[in-house]
């Protein structure tokens, strides 16, 4: 148990390294991870499934003690992302089934990952599995609502389809876990530690399955569609902030609602696009899936090193008095 522990926290320390290179590997030698690609909704119920077991009812005291902040980060996150989506596709004149890609990236919940990066960047981590849960579990009906609305000029798309088909995916691998932990709970915690690397595992197969299938077109835009993804992660954090300076929230909180507007769940979307439309669709998730971990952990290491500094200032100032 001991040496398990120690590869976890191996594991989840160099995730970020890790997943540049499943992508590289996937991306330089898609045959490597090609047959991941018929395994994506599989792996995803895995994840959810996951998130469903580590769900107790003390990660939904932040939804009743600050409702309005989960409203915020819910209106943000299905409103403002699938919008900036639009606005970055028409400006770089995408194709439509790559634009509708990136329109998807905006219209799916939070990412998972958004948890680890709030604890990182010493962010508020209650605040972030409830925001997180709440846009998960409302996604079978915002998702296709709002692609429809923001996506519908470039491809059909069926709301009813995509609704059922992310019920299945989402909604019921994680009431499926929350049933599985309130019968046998005690199981569940001797194994909770290794939860997040399972989690990570599926994920990490869903972006090599959705890169690989997607090596030559990755390749041949070279570095724009990691640009227009970036782009429009950083859209998300830009107006994480700006709401919360609006609104003179405090700081933790808004480290955690700028993640949660930001980071997608990108590999639902990259999921989705495979299933519903075209593996150029499904183009966006898989380069937000690098993007998305690489700049949360940077953003997470600036916030971390920015605080050191802040108790190093404020302890060599109390030194001085004394």
């Amino acid at each position: 148990m001991k040496h398990f522990n120690t590869f976890n926290q191996f594991y989840n320390k160099y995730l970020a390294l890790i997943v540049v290179g499943v992508a590289a590997a996937a991306l330089l030698l898609p045959q490597t991870f090609l047959w991941a690609s018929s395994y994506t909704t599989l792996f995803l119920q895995v994840v959810m499934f996951t998130m469903g077991l580590t769900m107790k009812p003390v990660d939904f005291t932040a939804v009743f003690k600050k409702p309005w902040l989960m409203a915020l980060v819910t209106f943000l996150q299905f409103t403002f992302m699938p919008l900036s989506a639009l606005l970055l596709a028409k400006l770089f004149q995408l194709p439509d089934e790559i634009a509708l890609g990136l329109i998807l990236v905006g219209c799916v919940p939070g990412g998972t990952s958004s948890n680890v990066i709030t604890y990182l960047a010493n962010g508020d981590v209650p605040l972030s599995v409830a925001a997180t849960s709440i846009s998960t579990l409302l996604a079978p009906l915002l998702t296709p609502l709002f692609l429809s609305l923001y996506g519908g000029a470039y491809l059909e798309i069926s709301f009813w389809s995509m609704f059922l088909s992310i019920l299945q995916v989402v909604l019921v691998p994680i009431v499926g876990g929350l049933i599985f932990r309130y019968f046998f709970g005690t199981r569940v915690e001797k194994i909770e530690t290794a939860l997040p690397s399972l989690s990570a595992t599926a994920v990490l197969l869903v972006l090599g399955g959705t890169v690989s299938v997607n090596s030559d077109t990755l390749l041949g835009t070279g570095m724009i569609m990691f640009l227009i993804v970036w782009l429009h992660n950083l859209s998300g954090y830009a107006m994480g902030y700006a709401a919360c300076k609006l609104f003179k929230i405090k700081l933790s909180s808004t480290r955690a609602i700028a993640v949660e507007v930001g980071l997608q769940n990108t590999g639902l979307a990259g999921s989705l696009g495979l299933a519903y439309f075209s593996p150029a669709t499904a183009l966006a998730g898989a380069a937000g899936t690098i993007v998305h971990t690489l700049f949360g952990t940077i953003f997470a290491s600036i916030c971390s090193y920015k605080d050191l500094k802040e108790k190093e200032a404020s302890a060599a100032a109390v030194t001085e008095l004394l």
